[in-house]
């Protein structure tokens, strides 16, 4: 024991160096790491920021998928909530509380794309999937309520519901349009 000792108090000089450098290389190596992610998710490039590798993938297609819904590109915005919600449930087993929430609101964007696209069966399916992570979702009840009494009455018109209703908030359209 007194051997060990001996030998790293003889190199404590050498010892403190390497102990620095790895902890400089391992504070970059992190710098980097956020930067990937963050300065995307800043500027917009939200696909670029979830393709990092670095953060949270479904918040950034997420958001990605919410910029081309608003763009009134629905088929991107379809294909970035799907990405959304295989990177959030990529892993095996329950999801945790924020994790299902988050599952909810993309759930919940993916029923109003459908909607906007007059795909009524799949965003009534998009919105029990919603009520399935957060069973509490008003905007998703509603939403899931408008759907039923829709394809009930022939999915058409220009009655309560009508997808024309740009944001979703005349009183028949969806709640809480994003």
């Amino acid at each position: 024991m007194n051997a060990v000792k001996t030998y790293l108090w003889e190199r404590r000089v050498q010892l403190a160096v390497m102990l620095a450098i790895a902890s400089a290389c391992f504070a970059l190596w992190g710098g980097w790491r956020m930067l990937a992610y963050s300065l995307p998710m800043q500027t917009g490039n939200y696909v670029s920021a979830a393709e990092s590798g670095a953060g949270n993938a479904a918040n950034a297609y997420y958001d990605a998928g919410l910029k081309a819904y608003q763009d009134e590109q629905y088929k991107e915005a379809k294909e970035l909530f799907t990405a959304a919600q295989s990177a959030l449930t990529s892993s095996s087993g329950d999801l945790p509380p924020e994790a299902k929430a988050m599952a909810a609101k993309i759930q919940f964007a993916l029923g109003n794309n459908y909607f906007r696209q007059k795909q009524l069966k799949a965003a009534a399916e998009a919105y029990r999937q919603s009520l399935r992570f957060d069973p509490g979702n008003l905007e998703a009840k509603y939403n899931l309520e408008l759907m039923q009494q829709l394809l009930a009455s022939g999915g058409g018109g220009n009655g309560p519901g009508d997808p024309k209703d740009p944001g979703g908030n005349g009183p028949g359209g969806p709640k809480k349009g994003i």
